[in-house]
């Protein structure tokens, strides 16, 4: 069994600063129209949302972490734009509107347990309008990358899910369980979906690690 930090609400309390400040969805840039309605889950301190607020968007960005949801609030009244930000866990305190575009950047990663990484989806297709977007931008299997070949073998050791491992903090700790995923995820990931694009790309992890990521484009049917 996993130890209690495998559950994504471990990360209400973890203050997310990782190597690489920003993700924005630069690819999305001709999808996007004034006035259109986005959802960020897994929004942190909100500078997607504010990027999106900045293009004309009608912009809700939702973050289990009342502290990050917090700075974003500060920070939109700082630079003048109007985004409501939600301090809530989506899977069960979201309501059931719907959007044209649903982003989720570095967040399935959060989700190392099947059940509720599976949820997510269904929960993020649901809020997407017939003819909607949604963007992920997320970490992808690294098998042959040195800085992860082992830890995925201990957590297949303990039984854990393809793809999981352990990050620790300074003095060894176990922090929380990350997850990265193989094709095959990638593959129920963009089945509902007109793929309207998946590409890989190398990057760095939270800790400054090198990784590999996929960025995917689906228009909902």
């Amino acid at each position: 069994m996993m130890p209690l930090a495998a559950d994504y609400g471990a990360w209400r309390h973890i203050d997310y600063k990782p190597a690489i400040d920003n993700l924005p969805p630069d690819a999305l840039g001709s999808f996007l129209a004034k006035d259109q309605t986005a959802l960020e889950i897994g929004c942190g301190r909100g500078p997607v949302c504010l990027l999106l607020a900045r293009r004309g968007l009608n912009v809700t960005g939702i973050d289990i972490n009342e502290g990050s949801i917090e700075a974003a609030r500060q920070q939109s009244l700082a630079d003048g734009l109007t985004v409501r930000f939600e301090a809530a866990d989506f899977l069960t305190d979201f309501s059931a509107e719907v959007f044209d575009l649903v982003l989720m950047i570095r967040v399935l990663t959060c989700f190392p347990e099947s059940s509720s990484w599976e949820a997510l989806l269904r929960g993020a297709y649901d809020r997407i309008k017939p003819g909607g977007l949604i963007w992920i931008h997320d970490f992808l299997m690294s098998p042959d990358n040195g800085n992860y070949r082992q830890r995925y073998a201990q957590g297949a050791s303990l039984g854990w899910r393809t793809g999981n491992f352990r990050v620790n903090d300074e003095v060894g700790q176990t922090r929380f369980i990350a997850h990265h995923h193989s094709r095959e995820e990638l593959d129920t990931i963009a089945a509902p979906y007109q793929i309207l694009m998946m590409d890989f790309h190398e990057s760095l992890s939270m800790n400054g690690n090198a990784c590999s990521m996929f960025r995917f484009l689906g228009r909902k049917p």
